[in-house]
């Protein structure tokens, strides 16, 4: 007999939210069902809606059918989920380590870093007490992280280790390498200077004289108008083979998937040290990067900062402004057609059959 489990989704996440359906809906032992806000049904485009149910709120919705939870993100709210986590066995996603885990304290020059968003911060640490209700969080029978470098995080700290495991979510879609005389490179993600080093981008496409074409592609949301008008002014002014394409609005993950499997290159200049209200997080160790994610679905080398940790994957890296320069001016297509031939191993990992498998097998044990 299947075991019914239902996917919760109430504040982001919602490519997170597509891959579980990607991957469940091949399931033979595991009936499913997803519960969403509003504002996330609005972003979801592969999942069907038979398997789809808005709802105001959790506390209000009857999970009683259901042997296990899987809650996709908890940072508000928590009182929603007290009853949840007593009535069901749930397994809850852990992105921010040291907000939702470790419960780190406010680091005061992130108040100051993050002056425009001063009120709404405000709200939820007075209003919604975020502070001292994030640690209902510890009801969940099960915390999943979603990268190998965060489990570690973990077991560092000991404390959750017992209750903590690697959700392995990551399946390569697609390895092939797009041929053709422009090197097509992406970076995945917002367009934030918060999580990535954007004004290193800005700064080395000013510079870059590469001795073949290169098509850049800014693929998500600038965070600002200021961004935004950096990027037209470069778009307006870049060398005569480099040409740039970026957006100005949210990008469905279907389109989001097509754009990437036509590029040869990730370009992922995540951020050592960011923060998440107003708590200090490390990307890598106790905050991942969706560019993990995008490098091994879709099956491309991505280039990150040496800082980064390393992953299970053929990537490159580069130590400095001036080392990524040098990389992307000699950059050619032969090179990186070559550099592929390193990467096929890896995307024998991660089939989609071995990923599926053995998540199934952890969705089972949840409700046991």
């Amino acid at each position: 007999m299947k075991k019914k489990i239902a996917f919760v989704e109430m504040e982001t996440h919602s490519a997170l939210l597509e891959q579980w359906y990607l991957l469940v809906s091949k399931m033979d032992q595991i009936d499913f069902h997803f519960f969403v806000s509003q504002k996330v049904y609005d972003k979801l485009t592969a999942i069907p809606k038979e398997h789809l149910t808005i709802i105001p709120s959790v506390s209000k919705t009857d999970f009683s059918e259901y042997d296990g939870v899987v809650v996709n993100t908890l940072h508000r709210d928590f009182n929603d989920y007290q009853k949840l986590f007593k009535d069901k066995k749930v397994l809850c996603l852990v992105h921010n380590l040291n907000f939702s885990l470790f419960f780190k304290s406010i680091s005061w020059r992130n108040i100051f870093r993050e002056k425009e968003r001063f009120t709404y911060f405000l709200k939820l640490y007075f209003k919604e007490k975020v502070a001292s209700r994030r640690k209902l969080i510890l009801g969940a029978k099960q915390f999943g992280v979603i990268s190998a470098s965060a489990l570690d995080s973990i077991k560092s700290n000991g404390e959750f280790a017992e209750k903590s495991t690697l959700i392995q979510m990551n399946y390569c879609n697609n390895f092939e390498f797009p041929t053709s005389d422009v090197i097509e490179i992406v970076m995945p993600g917002n367009v934030s200077n918060k999580r990535k080093d954007v004004d290193l981008v800005f700064r080395i496409l000013n510079k870059l004289k590469p001795v073949s074409k290169i098509h850049f592609i800014f693929l998500g949301k600038p965070e600002n108008d200021s961004v935004l008008r950096q990027l037209e002014n470069l778009k307006e002014n870049c060398r005569h083979n480099i040409s740039i394409t970026y957006y100005n609005q949210f990008i469905p993950w279907q389109e989001y998937s097509k754009v990437i499997a036509k590029a040869n290159l990730l370009l992922c200049p995540i951020k050592k040290d960011t923060s998440f209200y107003w708590v200090d997080e490390m990307y890598g160790s106790t905050k991942v990067s969706g560019a993990e994610a995008d490098c091994i679905y879709n099956g491309k080398i991505g280039l990150f900062p040496e800082s980064y940790p390393k992953m299970d994957w053929y990537n490159w890296y580069y130590s400095s402004e001036e080392n990524l320069i040098e990389i992307l001016e000699k950059l050619t297509p032969e090179i990186l057609s070559e550099e592929y031939n390193y990467l096929q191993p890896f995307t024998e990992k991660f089939t989609f059959e071995k990923v599926k498998t053995e998540l199934e097998k952890q969705l089972l044990n949840l409700c046991d």
